[in-house]
């Protein structure tokens, strides 16, 4: 059961990218990007604005998942679900899963050209790689070749570091690489994001 809540995470805080991307993709139709431009703020400036509110609200809902698996696992008869041995490992990947998915919703804002591309590109590309990934089933049971795909999408790197701090109670040392990996995707999603963008 602890693997569910670790995939379920993953899988919704992935999802919340669509709604980054859709209050981008809604700030620029209203025109407030495009006024936003007139203030003494770099382009990069804007968007890491954008990011940050909406990192905050990710990492919110991280922590309401976790607190409702530790009611529901306590009031069900489950046993104690934990943080694990290392709460700073916990809380370090919470936090670059957290950031990676608010820089793909700027990565999918910057290629959506309408509301319906926003909510198509979202779904799909959300959607397919947390079931590549393994938010729904670990890769160790999925094919060979699908475990080989699945090392290509952010989902993988953020089921895997969580399985490594909540079932084998692993700290912050082991779970560095995937660590590293979700924050080489955050960096990839946000500069094609930022190359790509649209302000007006």
């Amino acid at each position: 059961m602890v693997v569910s809540v670790a995939g379920s995470t993953v899988l919704f805080v992935f999802l919340a990218a669509q709604n980054v991307a859709r209050s981008i993709y809604d700030e620029k139709r209203s025109g407030r990007f495009r006024r936003l431009l007139a203030a003494p703020l770099r382009k990069p400036e804007l968007l890491v604005g954008k990011l940050l509110p909406n990192l905050l609200l990710t990492l919110l809902q991280v922590v309401v998942i976790f607190l409702v698996g530790m009611l529901a696992f306590s009031l069900l008869g489950w046993g104690r679900l934990t943080l694990g041995s290392s709460p700073l490992a916990w809380a370090a990947v919470s936090l670059a899963v957290a950031l990676c998915s608010t820089s793909l919703g700027i990565f999918l804002a910057s290629l959506a050209k309408t509301e319906a591309q926003v909510g198509g590109y979202s779904t799909v590309a959300l959607w397919i790689s947390g079931m590549v990934g393994g938010a729904f089933i670990p890769t160790f049971l999925m094919p060979s070749f699908v475990q080989a795909i699945a090392r290509f999408v952010p989902h993988y790197w953020a089921s895997q570091a969580y399985y490594d701090v909540l079932v084998r109670g692993e700290g912050l040392a082991e779970v560095a690489p995937n660590l590293i990996a979700l924050l080489a995707f955050t960096l990839i999603f946000f500069l094609i994001g930022l190359w790509r963008f649209e302000y007006d």
